[in-house]
C-alpha cells in the first residue's frame, strides 16, 4: 500500500478504464465481514461532504454496520483506494486519505466503545497525522470500560514507519490481540525467520493471531501456540480484504466464546469466500455459507 497525493490519485484513475466501485477500508470491511456473520458491528469513520461520502454511508449501513461517520465540512473529499490486481490475484493499492485523515477523537467517543466487547484499530491510522489522536482516544476509552482492543498492523510498510509507537503500545499493554501477517511480524519483530518473530511476540508478552497465506494461520499466547490450515479455495480473483475478512471471523468467534481453533477456522473460512471474486466484502451471507457447525450463534451485541 501506497499513501498517494489528490493529484496522483487523479492521474491514476484516468490512466486506467473498467473500474469497480466498492466502498471499503480495512476496518470497515472487517465490520462488513461480522455484520455478515451475524454479528453487531460499530464502525467510526469521517468522509467528505461530497457524493461519494453519502454513497459510503449508506453502502456500509446496508451491509447491517451501525455507522458513526462524521462529515469533514473542509472541503477535503472522500478517501479512496484505487487496488489494482494481477491475473493471479495479487494487489497493489494506492491509497489518498483525503477525509479520513480527519478522523476525529469526538468521533470515536460517540460510537460505543463501552458498549462493544472488543475495539479493533487498524494501523492504517497511524499514518493519518490527525487521526492518531482519535486512535489514542479509542485505546483511553476501551481502557476505561475494560473493553479488549485488537490491533491490524495493517501493512508491513506501515510497521517499518511506525514501528517506534507499536512496540511503545505493546511495552504499555495497550493492545490485548494483534493481527498481522508473516511479513508484518517478521518487521515488527527485526527478525528474518517466523519463529523468531514469535519468540520476540512472547518475550514481548503479546497475544497475536498471524496469517501465513496458503499456509493458514496461528495464534500465539505466552506459551501456547495454535495452528490451522488455509480454507480450500478454487480459484483466487483477488486477494484485497483477506486479512479484514480473516479479522473479521476471528473477532467474531472470539467474541462468543468458541475457542482459538474454531474462530481460526472462522476467519480463514471469511478470507477464502473474499478471496474467490474482486472485492473487500462478502459476496455472500458469511453466516448462511459457512460450513456446518462453524459460525457460532449470533449474540445480543
Amino acid at each position: 500500500m501506497t499513501l498517494v497525493d489528490a493529484a496522483h490519485a487523479a492521474e491514476i484513475e484516468r490512466s486506467l478504464s473498467g473500474w469497480a466501485q466498492a466502498a471499503g477500508g480495512s476496518a470497515a470491511n472487517t465490520a462488513a465481514g461480522i455484520a455478515s456473520l451475524g454479528g453487531r458491528p460499530a464502525f467510526a469513520g469521517a468522509v467528505g461532504d461530497d457524493e461519494a461520502g453519502s454513497w459510503y454511508f449508506e453502502d456500509l449501513t446496508a451491509q447491517g454496520v451501525r455507522c458513526t461517520v462524521d462529515t469533514v465540512p473542509s472541503g477535503v473529499p472522500t478517501g479512496l483506494c484505487h487496488v489494482l490486481i494481477t491475473p493471479g490475484g495479487h494487489r497493489s493499492m494506492a491509497t489518498h486519505l483525503g477525509a479520513a485523515e480527519l478522523l476525529h477523537p469526538a468521533t470515536v467517543e460517540r460510537a460505543g466503545v463501552g458498549e462493544a466487547a472488543v475495539v479493533y484499530i487498524e494501523g492504517y491510522l497511524l499514518d493519518a497525522k490527525e487521526a492518531k489522536h482519535a486512535l489514542d482516544r479509542a485505546i483511553g476509552l476501551a481502557a476505561h470500560h475494560r473493553t479488549a482492543v485488537a490491533l491490524s498492523l495493517s501493512d508491513a510498510f506501515v510497521v517499518s514507519r511506525h514501528r517506534e509507537r507499536i512496540v511503545q503500545l505493546i511495552a504499555d499493554e495497550a493492545i490485548d490481540l494483534l493481527f498481522g501477517n508473516e511479513d508484518e511480524a517478521l518487521s515488527l519483530s527485526g527478525s528474518d525467520t517466523l519463529e523468531g518473530a514469535l519468540e520476540w511476540l512472547v518475550r514481548a508478552g503479546q497475544r497475536a493471531v498471524i496469517t501465513l497465506g496458503t499456509r493458514g494461520a496461528l495464534v500465539s499466547s505466552g506459551a501456547h501456540r495454535e495452528e490451522i490450515a488455509a480454507y480450500p479455495v478454487d480459484r483466487v480473483e483477488d486477494t484485497t480484504g483477506a486479512g479484514d475478512l480473516f479479522a473479521a471471523g476471528c473477532l467474531f468467534g472470539i467474541t462468543r466464546g468458541v475457542g482459538w481453533n474454531r474462530s481460526l477456522r472462522l476467519g480463514a473460512f471469511a478470507a477464502a469466500e473474499v478471496i474467490s471474486h474482486v472485492g473487500a466484502r462478502p459476496a455472500v451471507a458469511l453466516r448462511d455459507a459457512a460450513p456446518r457447525g462453524l459460525a457460532p450463534a449470533p449474540a445480543g451485541s
